[in-house]
């Protein structure tokens, strides 16, 4: 929730209105030596329109226009009984009333300021009696001109305050509504942001995923098709192959763990079950090897600096590029696998040779090269994936 929606907040800003009226409605009574009598019922009244203008500011403004009436028509005492003090409620009243107002006339407010300003001078030029002490006959009175001067000062003195009380109000209402715009901005902006570590945590369990299962159940498949055909000619190959696909399946199994243990578990320790590297690069291609597609590497002892993360991804291109190849290329010609390590980073590649077959697949179709360039590029590299001839190069660049 937003912190200006808070309900204490909300009930804070209800109180302000009422608290202020009363603190007002004390000092006056002290500064000015009043008790609730008659002459008080001007003050009273106006800043009871104070506290209710939060909540109710048409309401209020309105009871306000109707006490400044009854005072016109000598209902209410007039000035020179009320004081000029009382009128310090009204640009209150506009204050409270703005913060509190949410129609869609906002020219309500600025217009009842002008009308309070011309009852406000109505008034204090009805009483004559407050006239003649502020203004001594031998001033007021020489002239139209000087007369009219006098009215136009308290007009504009009195609209001033509620002009200015209503712009007050409006810049509070302005940088409210900011302040709730910022934060309904970055509200969306940190969902967003969620939503997508969540896609990218999605599509890198779907990679993980895809590498792991794809190269396991490939080589799982490749000898169990063997076992139908050799189980009775050659019933010793049969254990081997046995043997590859328990290691198949258990490999596929260590490296699911190894992965969820990584997105779930929220315990710093390091997982129980190490990453692939390319340590395993040897029983890798044993794997490809005994399944039917020779496999060669050529990695010499990487450097001290080679990272977690081009190790991991390296393996993984190595592994889809081997499992595409399986799947998709001339496998009596083989693999080969290259890993060298420069100034430029770690460079990896993988060179197979391309099926004879019309109807064959390339092994650029699927998902298993952007894949590898997916990962690649998380790693701060490039992968490219080139068909020169009857053969398919594969090279990612680690830096």
């Amino acid at each position: 929730m937003f912190p200006l929606l808070n309900p204490s907040r909300r009930l804070a800003g209800m109180a302000a209105a009422p608290a202020t009226a009363l603190a007002v409605l004390l000092a006056l009574m002290v500064l000015e030596q009043r008790g609730f009598n008659r002459d008080s019922a001007l003050l009273v009244a106006l800043l009871s329109a104070v506290a209710a203008a939060r909540l109710i500011p048409l309401g209020a403004l309105a009871f306000t226009a109707g006490v400044l009436l009854l005072q016109s028509a000598r209902m209410v005492p007039g000035v020179m009984l009320s004081g000029v003090l009382s009128y310090s409620a009204i640009p209150l009243a506009i204050l409270f009333a703005g913060l509190g107002y949410r129609g869609r006339h906002r020219w309500l407010l600025p217009a009842f300021a002008l009308a309070s300003a011309g009852l406000i001078t109505t008034n204090w030029f009805s009483d004559a009696t407050w006239v003649n002490f502020v203004f001594p006959p031998q001033i007021y009175g020489r002239g139209a001109l000087r007369t009219g001067t006098y009215v136009f000062l308290v007009f504009g003195a009195s609209a001033a305050f509620n002009l200015a009380a209503w712009a007050a109000a409006l810049a509070v209402n302005n940088a409210s509504r900011s302040r709730r715009a910022q934060l309904r901005a970055e509200t969306d902006l940190q969902q967003t942001v969620t939503e997508l570590a969540v896609e990218q945590e999605r599509n890198r369990i779907a990679r993980e995923l895809h590498d792991v299962l794809a190269h396991s159940l490939t080589v799982i498949t490749a000898q169990a098709e063997g076992i139908r055909y050799i189980h009775r000619s050659e019933p010793e190959a049969v254990e081997e192959s046995a043997r590859i696909i328990a290691t198949a399946a258990r490999t596929a199994l260590v490296e699911t763990r190894h992965m969820l243990e990584n997105v779930f578990t929220a315990d710093p320790a390091p997982p129980t079950s190490p990453a692939p590297s390319l340590g395993q690069l040897g029983i890798l291609a044993d794997q490809f090897t005994a399944s039917g597609m020779p496999v060669t590497v050529d990695a010499p002892a990487l450097p001290p600096g080679v990272t977690p993360l081009q190790e991991l991804t390296a393996y993984r291109v190595i592994q889809e590029s081997l499992t595409n190849a399986f799947r998709h290329g001339d496998r009596s010609k083989g693999a080969a696998v290259s890993v060298r390590s420069g100034e430029g980073g770690l460079t990896v590649r993988v060179t197979s040779a391309l099926s004879g077959g019309p109807l064959a697949p390339g092994p650029s179709t699927g998902r298993g090269i952007p894949g590898m360039k997916e990962r690649a590029t998380a790693a701060g590299g490039y992968l490219t994936a080139v068909t020169a001839g009857n053969r398919f190069d594969v090279e990612a660049v680690l830096p």
